[in-house]
């Protein structure tokens, strides 16, 4: 990316004031002394120093090419490495001091407030810069990117390179282990199984071969010891196409270091995994204030990036999440919904209940599904149980949150008592919840 630098000139810094003044005191106790000269000659000297290193800013800056020639990201396990190269091609002297500047968001930042990072760079050639940064989940906005050249003394400063935002996108992370485990319990119970042959993954008994059956199903140990060809016969699988509905608005990124919205993707990354390790078929449908985004439907794990990636492009709020806690506006896609809802064999909706109209909202859409034979879940992490890594962010958080858990259990039990199947527990008992209650579905559709 060329260099897009504002036309600006020399600008003062920080230490060009804390200089100056301390100068201007040392001047004006010099004057009482009677050494009038003395802080005059001081005076000229660090005007004339700050002139002149500002007209040479002026003209070694134009003629520099400044570029960030490579940008990329690596995940380490709860951190996220941002590599940028800036490259500087000048003919100027190597006296002067680079420096670059990058505005962090404050979901990304250590202390959880926006801070702007300073980093020397070389003028002569650049440098590769490396910035390690909170693991959240989603599509961030970093910047303004600014790289500067200054005097030795830094006490005036010029942008050579100047980039609105970097945009970086963390995907959820994927855990194989509890797929693994809720597999192995729903296969072990008969309940999940059909024990009926036919095309599946678990395996049912072994036959002889017949013109058409695939080679790869051959059964290689009773091939050898009957001496006839023989094939693998599995079970019939009964397959599911679930709808994934994920709450992406603004009072979703309240928490830290996991806000709802990871929490709530955590769990339907999980569920999405084992739908696609069970064969099912399922689509993510995410609500955002923009919008509705939608997934293609999911059928193998190739689909199942697809499904990452909706997740992975949904934008974090500009403001400070720790604190703002907001009641959720109707979705602008609810309806939109429906059509998509009613030709599954389950919805799960991933979306806390901050108000009345949201537990009516999901009461009649369940309503309206449950009617058309479609099994309804509703996964309401509590809002109140989310805090923030800031002490003083977390007391704010704490006043404001203290009036919402009466609400939050109360709209719980009013969906409950509308005929909706409501989970509010923690995300491990939550994904097993919902695994249980889809098998009771594939086992009863395949009676």
């Amino acid at each position: 990316m060329r260099a897009t630098a504002r036309e600006q000139g020399p600008v003062a810094t920080r230490r060009f004031y804390v200089i100056g003044l301390l100068l201007l005191a040392s001047s004006v106790v010099a004057c009482f002394n009677g050494n009038v000269l003395e802080a005059l000659s001081s005076v000229a000297v660090f005007v004339t120093y700050v002139a002149v290193a500002s007209g040479y800013l002026v003209v070694s800056s134009r003629k520099m090419v400044c570029e960030l020639s490579d940008f990329s990201t690596e995940l380490e396990g709860n951190r996220v490495r941002l590599r940028l190269h800036v490259s500087i091609l000048t003919q100027a002297a190597s006296v002067l001091v680079g420096k670059l500047y990058v505005a962090i968001p404050p979901q990304l930042s250590p202390t959880y407030r926006r801070v702007v990072l300073s980093m020397r760079i070389n003028v002569a050639t650049g440098q590769v810069v490396l910035i390690y940064l909170a693991r959240r989940t989603g599509l961030h906005t970093i910047g303004p990117l600014r790289v500067t050249i200054s005097d030795p003394l830094q006490l005036v400063e010029r942008t050579i390179y100047y980039e609105e935002f970097v945009t970086l996108k963390v995907p959820p992370e994927v855990s194989t282990a509890p797929v693994a485990k809720w597999y192995g319990i729903v296969r072990s119970s008969s309940g999940a199984r059909t024990l009926t042959p036919g095309t599946g993954i678990e395996y049912h008994s072994t036959r002889e071969y017949q013109p058409g059956d695939e080679p790869r199903y051959i059964d290689w140990k009773a091939t050898a010891r009957l001496g006839k060809l023989h094939v693998k016969v599995f079970e019939v699988e009964t397959s599911l196409r679930v709808a994934l509905v994920l709450d992406a608005s603004s009072y979703m990124f309240i928490g830290s270091p996991r806000s709802l919205f990871e929490q709530c993707a955590d769990i339907a990354v999980a569920l999405a995994n084992y739908l696609i390790k069970r064969r099912d078929r399922l689509i993510l449908i995410v609500l955002t204030e923009e919008g509705v985004k939608l997934s293609k439907e999911a059928r193998n794990y190739r689909d199942f990036i697809e499904v990452l990636n909706v997740i992975t492009s949904i934008g974090w709020p500009r403001h400070e999440p720790a604190i703002r806690v907001e009641t959720p506006s109707r979705p602008e896609g609810l309806s939109e919904l429906r059509e998509v809802i009613n030709r599954s064999s389950a919805a799960i909706i991933l979306s806390p209940v901050l108000s009345k109209q949201r537990v009516f909202e999901l009461a009649e859409l369940a309503r309206r599904s449950q009617e058309r034979g479609v099994k309804f879940i509703v996964i309401a992490p509590l809002i109140t149980f989310f805090g923030s890594r800031d002490r003083l962010f977390d007391v704010l958080y704490r006043i404001l949150r203290f009036d919402i858990l009466g609400v939050e259990i109360k709209n719980v039990e009013a969906m409950r008592n509308l005929g909706v199947q409501v989970i509010a527990m923690s995300p491990q008992k939550a994904v097993e919840k919902v695994v249980a209650e889809l098998e009771k579905v594939r086992a009863s559709r395949a009676c």
